[in-house]
Order: C-alpha cells, then sequence, then structure tokens
C-alpha cells in the first residue's frame, strides 16, 4: 500500500479549485485578468527576491539580448520602453562588466550591434536557474500533487495566450 505524502491530500474547501460545472457562469474574463496580472507580478517578484536575482535593467536587457540576438541600442531601448540614453547607460555598465560586447552591423558598418558575452550568458544562465530552483523547491513543499496537475494546465493556458499574441502581432 501505498503511504501518502502530505502534498497529497485535499485542499481546505476554503483554497480547493472549484470543479468545473458547465452549468455555471465562468467568473468574468475582466477580474480574472487582473487578478492574474497581479499575482504573477508578485510571484515574479518574490522569486526574484527569494532567488537572490532581484530585477534591474542590466538583467532584463541581457535577457532581452537572449532572447532576440545582437541588436541596437536603439532597438532595446524600443522594447523595453525605455529611452536611449537610458539604455545606453546600461549597455556601458554592462560592457565595463564583460557581459556584453559590441560588433559591427553586418548590413549597416555605420551601426554597431550589442551581443551577449559567454560570460554574460553564463550570469543570465546562473541567475535563471537560481529562480528555477527556488520555484521548484516551494512547488515540492507546499503544492499537492492535484495542484502540480493544476499549474501544469495553467501554463499550457498561459502559453496558448502568448503563442496567439505572438501569431497576432506578426499579421
Amino acid at each position: 500500500m501505498r503511504t501518502r505524502h502530505p502534498r497529497d491530500t485535499a485542499l481546505p474547501s476554503s483554497t480547493a479549485p472549484p470543479s468545473f460545472d458547465p452549468h455555471v457562469a465562468a467568473p468574468d474574463a475582466d477580474h480574472v485578468a487582473e487578478a492574474l496580472r497581479r499575482v504573477i507580478g508578485n510571484l515574479v517578484r518574490e522569486v526574484r527576491s527569494a532567488a537572490n536575482t532581484p530585477s534591474s535593467a542590466q538583467a532584463e536587457t541581457l535577457g532581452l539580448l537572449d532572447r532576440l540576438g545582437p541588436s541596437s541600442i536603439s532597438a532595446m531601448a524600443a522594447q523595453r520602453h525605455v529611452k536611449h540614453q537610458s539604455m545606453r547607460l546600461v549597455v556601458a555598465q554592462l560592457e565595463l562588466q564583460q557581459q556584453v560586447s559590441r560588433a559591427p552591423d553586418p548590413l549597416d558598418a555605420r551601426k554597431q550591434l550589442i551581443q551577449l558575452t559567454d560570460q554574460g550568458r553564463d550570469t543570465l544562465q546562473r541567475s535563471r536557474q537560481q529562480r528555477s530552483d527556488w520555484l521548484a523547491r516551494q512547488l515540492k513543499e507546499k503544492a499537492s500533487a492535484a495542484q502540480l496537475h493544476t499549474l501544469d494546465e495553467a501554463v499550457r493556458i498561459l502559453e496558448q495566450l502568448i503563442t496567439t499574441n505572438q501569431s497576432d502581432e506578426s499579421r
């Protein structure tokens, strides 16, 4: 006989997710959207703080370069919705730390592209791993098997929202 782990037990009714009933009206999308925005923001801040990887312009810029590849300061500033001067200062700090380097733009030799260095990529990877490790520990300690299944499904729904948004933007 299998021994039940404390996480496998049902949640108190006040925290248990409601079961789906097709005869009950769906929650208001505006309410769900606001609650989701708030909780995701709080979760991101908590993960960064607890994993000792605070949010910063430098970390966000490293992440942006990792996602987009080499980019101009202007393109990064536009992507992050900051002023060119602010982005230039962030890039200068990252250059001093040898996290990024400059290279000529192959399409326009007058321009330079900023790219991650191996050190910058390693820094970014370590930071991401610290956050993932902290979050995994919290899930193992505090979430039941049923909750992990629910979160796994929620991740798929969030990915679906993002995929739909990205394909809408490319039209």
